[in-house]
C-alpha cells in the first residue's frame, strides 16, 4: 500500500515548531536567537542585521559536543534551526557530520540491567 504524501501547511509547520521547542536544549537556543533579534530590531531597526545577529547567537548556544545527550540534544537544535532558516544546508551538513564523529567517540557500555547503562547506549530521544 502506497501512502499518499501530504505537503505542509502553515498549521502543519506550526505544530512541529512547537513540538520541536519541547526539547529543552532547542527551546533554549530559540529563546537566545528570539531574545538577541528583539534587542536588535529595538537599537538598529534592520532587520537583516538583527537577523544575522540572533543566527550567531543561536549557534553559540547549542550544546556543546561532547557527551551522548549534549550530541543528540545539538542534533535536535541543527534540525529545528535548518527547518527555520537559521542555518544554511550546506552549513548543517557539516555541523551534523561533525555530530556523527563526536557520536562515534561516544564509549559505549556493556549492556548491563543497570539503567544508567541502558540509557548511555539508547538512540538518541530528538
Amino acid at each position: 500500500m502506497i501512502n499518499e504524501i501530504v505537503p505542509s501547511t502553515p498549521e502543519t509547520k506550526e505544530v512541529e515548531r512547537y513540538a520541536a521547542l519541547e526539547n529543552p536544549a532547542v527551546a533554549h537556543c530559540q529563546e537566545v536567537w528570539q531574545r538577541v533579534y528583539q534587542a536588535d530590531l529595538k537599537s538598529r531597526k534592520r532587520a537583516e542585521v538583527a537577523n544575522m545577529n540572533a543566527d550567531r547567537a543561536y549557534n553559540r548556544a547549542m550544546p556543546p559536543l561532547s557527551g551522548y545527550q549534549n550530541t543528540c540534544d545539538f542534533i535536535a537544535c541543527v534540525g529545528y534551526a535548518m527547518l527555520m532558516g537559521i542555518i544554511r544546508d550546506d552549513r548543517a551538513i557539516k555541523l551534523i557530520y561533525a555530530a556523527r564523529a563526536a557520536l562515534a567517540c561516544v564509549p559505549m557500555r556493556p549492556k548491563t540491567q543497570d539503567s544508567t547503562a541502558a540509557r548511555q547506549s539508547a538512540p538518541c530521544k530528538y
